[in-house]
């Protein structure tokens, strides 16, 4: 009788390996699929922007070519998987980044769309003036015309110390005070100011006072 319980385990331990053995690999060991970090990309007149290719195999090699030089150009860099792109001028061209095997045999164009906007000529804050209570954050939105211009304006706090500003115009209420947030165009100095008052926390009410009469 033992011997049939052990011959049965024996078995059973025999067909779970077996099983264990010719599972299929997990999703994650898969082979990661070639890709570039961005199909669609607006940029500003002389901007600058490195494409890369990503998951690229040991045996293949990569060349980057521009549609249109004249709207965007393309500048290789040394480690020969990524490569700096600028906006010349206005328009649309694709950049591609042709991969080859090591018989130099296109194998794959992976494609990037770039489109190149004017600078902005004009720019104000939606809001002059803004108030917050302490430790809020919101986005200050600004207009920039020509509306078809992407270009980003550089934000400054004139007190950090009370109100905090990042690249993307989040403001953020540190301290009770005054700040004046402006922003910059860069590409022709204009700018907009929009003044933050963070309001001071309300004082605690007093503890109330026993009736003396009781």
């Amino acid at each position: 009788m033992k011997h049939k319980i052990y011959y049965g385990i024996f078995i059973f331990a025999f067909i779970f390996s077996a099983v264990a053995l010719i599972r299929p690999a997990p999703a994650s060991y898969a082979a990661k699929k070639t890709k570039l970090n961005v199909k669609k990309l607006t940029l500003t007149k002389n901007d600058t922007y490195t494409l890369r290719v990503y998951n690229l195999k040991k045996k293949h090699t990569v060349k980057f070519v521009s549609a249109d030089d004249s709207i965007v150009s393309v500048r290789e860099n040394t480690n020969k998987k990524s490569a700096v792109i600028t906006a010349v001028s206005l328009g649309t061209a694709q950049i591609r980044a042709n991969i080859y095997n090591r018989k130099d045999k296109l194998v794959r164009s992976l494609k990037t769309n770039v489109k190149v906007t004017p600078y902005a000529v004009s720019i104000k804050f939606a809001q002059k003036k803004v108030k917050l209570a302490l430790n809020d954050t919101t986005k200050l939105p600004v207009i920039i015309k020509p509306r078809t211009s992407h270009e980003v304006p550089l934000f400054e706090s004139s007190n950090p110390d009370v109100v905090t500003v990042n690249s993307k115009g989040i403001i953020t209420a540190i301290a009770p005070g005054n700040a004046i947030i402006t922003a910059t165009l860069l590409s022709g100095g204009q700018k907009a100011e929009c003044e933050v008052t963070v309001a001071a926390p309300p004082s605690p009410t007093p503890d109330s006072q026993p009736d003396p009469l009781e």
